[in-house]
């Protein structure tokens, strides 16, 4: 073993620091005691790796919880304190996409203080999302901003490599120039990791140890979480499936592949059929619309199926790489609520091996939610993880 791989006491203080972040916010106010129990070290260790936070300002010891009485009388020992968040640290949270930015201000529990959508010019778009975000944050102590990219991403660099809806951002330094006008660290990924995060430590996906995070809408991505941790490819490479090649025939990307998953699975795709099948407002059709039309449409039916049928192909090729069982569908598939599972699970019967149980689909309707809350987990994550976390 080299030495690059042994782990060291701070590594390993830092990993335990991150594990308690993450029990704080899985299970609420605990007390040493119990964060004892929760990682399976004593309360002489609990407190070793507590000390570091308290003195930086980001736990606070709340008011005592007075033990039971004993049978004989008399108490139990000394009150309990229990553990949890500060809110004098505040974390910014940044999604940048297509559509324009959305920033948010959240505590340290998560809790999304204030926030706002900037939509931005075509011209000049780089210099728009830092008069935002700049505009926004000012005036805010911050312990640093994570940053949600839609698009490709050089996580070491804080680089948006790519995205093809926004071509202004193309080659953005978001990173270091959103540092320089802030002056607060800045941690950058890609949009469907950053969600996954979201999921991971704040919602859905807190109590599953793998899962997809998937995003639906003007465009497909997907995070992948395997034994609680989010897989990142180099340098934050990975996460594209939207330009998994699916139909070998098909349209040409706008990536330049021809037959991408989302050339068919997509609202773009959505709207052009419902245009051509004459139904009321196509233009801008959407997954809940469109089930609320079949119930009285029979060509809005046809397409609905149609339209998750090609969302279910993605899902299970996906499956058959991972295996990781559990999907949770976000943007605009995920508004389509319990129907959209129910019709989600009977594609994926017809198109999985039936020696395994099918994946659970799980709709999650929550307008950027998990990704602003996977904002504030990607800079936590950077702050109290080791660097393979990341």
């Amino acid at each position: 073993m080299s030495d690059a791989s042994v782990l060291t006491a701070a590594d390993l203080g830092a990993a335990n620091r991150s594990r308690l972040i993450r029990i704080l916010h899985r299970d609420g106010p605990q007390s040493r005691a119990g964060l004892a129990a929760a990682l399976g070290v004593s309360r002489a260790t609990v407190t070793t790796i507590v000390q570091p936070v308290l003195d930086a300002g980001l736990l606070v010891e709340q008011e005592p919880v007075q033990p039971a009485a004993r049978r004989g009388g008399g108490r139990a020992g000394k009150p309990a304190r229990p553990l949890w968040f500060s809110d004098a640290v505040m974390l910014g949270g940044v999604y940048v996409s297509g559509d324009g930015v959305h920033c948010a201000v959240l505590r340290m529990d998560g809790e999304v203080v204030r926030e706002v959508r900037v939509p931005l010019a075509r011209e000049h778009v780089a210099e728009g999302v830092l008069s935002a975000c700049g505009d926004f944050f000012a005036g805010t102590a911050l312990m640093g901003v994570g940053v949600a990219a839609a698009g490709m991403v050089d996580t070491e660099a804080g680089v948006i490599l790519e995205i093809y809806r926004a071509p202004g951002l193309t080659g953005m330094a978001i990173g270091p120039e959103l540092q320089e006008k802030l002056g607060v660290p800045v941690v950058v990924d890609h949009h469907p990791r950053v969600q996954a995060i979201g999921d991971l430590w704040f919602g859905e996906g807190r109590e599953l140890a793998g899962f997809v995070s998937l995003h639906t809408g003007e465009v497909l991505g997907a995070g992948m979480v395997h034994r609680g941790r989010v897989l990142r490819g180099d340098r934050g490479g990975g996460g594209e499936v939207g330009h998994m090649v699916v139909d070998a025939g098909g349209e040409r990307c706008v990536c330049g592949r021809i037959g991408c998953w989302e050339t068919i699975a997509t609202l773009p795709w959505l709207r052009r059929e419902a245009e051509r099948g004459g139904l009321d407002g196509a233009r801008g059709m959407t997954c809940a619309e469109l089930i609320a039309l079949a119930e009285k449409v029979p060509a809005a039916k046809v397409l609905l199926h149609r339209y998750l049928r090609n969302i279910a192909q993605g899902i299970a090729d996906l499956e058959q790489v991972l295996g990781l069982q559990r999907y949770l569908v976000h943007g605009d598939v995920g508004h389509g609520g319990r129907r959209v599972e129910e019709i989600l699970a009977g594609e994926l019967d017809g198109m999985l091996n039936r020696r395994r149980a099918l994946p659970l689909v799980t709709a999650v309707a929550d307008d950027d939610r998990s990704t602003l809350l996977g904002a504030a987990g990607l800079l936590l994550s950077a702050t109290f993880s080791l660097d393979v976390d990341r």
